[in-house]
């Protein structure tokens, strides 16, 4: 139980201190411009055909969901408003967050891990250049401005796919979904939204990025350690989206 403890605050020690090592890079500008444009590329292309797929899937869930409280009350001036909601502030960013995380954060704990097992971290530190500014800041900052790029887009997804549900099964119309979220939904909804996908992507980023680079600071690099490193990274992951998600649902409801 100890044991455990002490691995819990260890790691989470760690962690605090990766991240203060991102934030000292960015604030300063001293981290590799063109490694994070090559992973915002290759993270964007990688990752969109799952995004997509996903924002229809959580489209159709907002949408069934929005049919429950229709059906039961008739609230068709408030549909839009409510779908809105959930696809731009509660439900639509969680989700997308955990896509991110199963895509491209496991990929980015994987890739980090075979750095360090195959010692390419120390050819790094070898040559005299500091890996958190050519492989740690860059990997946490591509996550989070790929989750800022596919915030938008898969949202009004969300939206559309919601409305057309509603439509389908419900016989809602889309024109009054639509007038209801013009007249309802104000701009600071998308704002916090886009403060969750990033604080969401600032998370996986981190986690993942550390856990990778666990591999670094212990002799133990074989290909069992290398997957070791990508589950724990998806565990901290997963935890770090769900605490991040009430902590701002707690500070909303509380604003």
């Amino acid at each position: 139980m100890t044991s455990t403890t002490e691995r819990v605050f260890a790691g989470t020690g760690g962690l605090f201190l990766r991240a203060l090592e991102v934030l000292r890079l960015v604030v300063t500008g001293r981290f590799d411009r063109r490694e994070t444009l090559r992973l915002v590329d290759e993270g964007l292309r990688d990752v969109a055909p799952t995004v997509a797929v996903g924002s229809v899937v959580i489209g159709g869930i907002v949408g069934l969901q929005g049919l429950t409280y229709l059906t039961r009350y008739a609230a068709t001036d408030v549909f839009g408003w409510a779908a809105a909601m959930s696809a731009f502030r509660d439900v639509g960013p969680t989700l997308l967050a955990f896509a991110l995380a199963a895509r491209l954060g496991t990929r980015n704990a994987a890739e980090t891990a075979v750095l360090a097992a195959r010692e390419r971290l120390d050819a790094i530190c070898a040559l005299g250049l500091d890996p958190a500014r050519l492989v740690t800041a860059p990997r946490v900052v591509a996550l989070v401005v790929i989750s800022l790029a596919l915030y938008p887009p898969a949202a009004l997804v969300m939206l559309v796919v919601a409305f057309l549900f509603a439509a389908v099964l419900g016989g809602q119309s889309v024109v009054i979904s639509a007038w209801s979220v013009i007249e309802y939904v104000e701009a600071d909804i998308l704002l916090e939204g886009l403060a969750r996908m990033s604080l969401f992507g600032l998370t996986v980023g981190l986690a993942t990025t550390h856990a990778g680079l666990s591999l670094w600071l212990s002799d133990r690099r074989g290909a069992g350690d290398v997957g070791a490193a990508v589950y724990g990274g998806s565990v901290v992951s997963a935890c770090g989206i769900v605490t991040v998600n009430l902590i701002a649902s707690l500070l909303g409801s509380a604003g």
